[in-house]
């Protein structure tokens, strides 16, 4: 289990996806004992409803706690906002200016207050964080869907493999997922 992650939009909308699994609400709090999540993160899961409704349900009873840099002190607002800017120039489109403005928000926020794990399924985003943010000193590492499945199969969150290959292939959308699971991810010995 971390100390502390912050959750990015992607990931609760592809754990909370499914209206008879409550994946985002039953993983989520065995993966940290803090979570934090972006106000502009989380403005961003519409849909599906039931992931806006585990959302809000995680939010309602403190297990999720939304943060914004408002809360920060002036020094805290001053990296926050270089941090941001470093970001936004290599994630933001100026054409698409919300498009991976959650990503960029949330980074900003964690790398600003020492937050070690940024919880997202964005694979391509680790090798961005290592050029553009880690430096040795508080670094970031992504922790995808695939990772918590990894954590439940060797043993470092207490699920059932038929739970984690439920998640799994619910979040991960593809038609192939069983297979990929029982053959890549978790075969069976």
């Amino acid at each position: 289990m971390y100390e502390k992650i912050i959750v990015d939009a992607d990931l609760c909308i592809k754990l909370g996806g499914s209206e008879k699994f409550k994946f985002l609400v039953e993983v989520l709090p065995l993966v940290s004992e803090k979570i934090y999540m972006h106000r502009h993160a989380f403005e961003e899961v519409l849909l599906p409803q039931s992931a806006k409704n585990q959302l809000k349900e995680l939010v309602d009873n403190g297990t999720v706690e939304i943060v914004s840099e408002d809360e920060l002190d002036s020094t805290e607002k001053a990296t926050y906002q270089m941090t941001y800017h470093i970001l936004a120039n290599v994630m933001i489109d100026p054409e698409k200016p919300n498009k991976n403005k959650g990503e960029t928000c949330s980074l900003a926020y964690a790398k600003t207050t020492g937050i070690p794990i940024f919880a997202t399924d964005e694979k391509e985003l680790q090798p961005i964080i290592d050029k553009h943010l880690n430096t040795g000193i508080d670094d970031i590492h992504c922790l995808r869907i695939i990772n918590i499945v990894e954590l439940v199969r060797d043993g470092k969150i207490s699920l059932q493999r038929k739970y984690a290959k439920a998640m799994w292939r619910i979040a991960s959308g593809r038609t192939n997922a069983n297979d990929i699971f029982d053959t890549e991810i978790w075969p069976l010995v």
